[in-house]
């Protein structure tokens, strides 16, 4: 893939930015270079996974502090499945640099609630690399 180019032609800026479509979970995104996928890294953090990380971290501790006896119990007071609470609690099994990637906004394009609740491996280099973290889990420049 080639970088972007910009040109100016009778008074017209154009910005050419090569790129590849690919599936990924039923969905097409897009592939953008190296550079222009580096900037985006700079984008605003997904609120629905931070959302669902802050309720696997609140339901974990309610049970943690003896607030509900179990999952079930905390369902039924929450009036939701079950399964759903159990696939949003794991989520706090997640590898902290997985986390501290959503959090800043840094996650692959392809990851979003309902690829979190597939399962997952359990060892944490083997998330970083089920989720597509291999070149993306640097911390974000100081």
């Amino acid at each position: 893939m080639t970088t972007p180019r910009i040109s100016l032609q009778n008074d017209v800026i154009s910005i050419r930015v090569p790129i590849s479509l690919r599936r990924h979970g039923g969905k097409k995104h897009m592939i953008l270079p190296d550079a222009v996928q580096e900037a985006a890294r700079l984008r605003k953090p997904d609120e629905t996974l931070v959302r669902a990380l802050a309720k696997a971290r609140h339901w974990q501790g309610q049970i943690e502090a003896g607030e509900f006896r179990s999952l079930d119990a905390l369902a039924m007071h929450k009036k939701i499945n079950p399964s759903y609470v159990s696939r949003i609690i794991r989520l706090n099994q997640l590898a902290p640099a997985i986390k501290l990637a959503i959090l800043d906004g840094r996650q692959p394009p392809s990851m979003d609630v309902q690829t979190l609740q597939r399962p997952f491996p359990d060892l944490w280099h083997e998330q970083l690399a089920h989720f597509g973290f291999e070149h993306r889990v640097s911390p974000p420049d100081a």
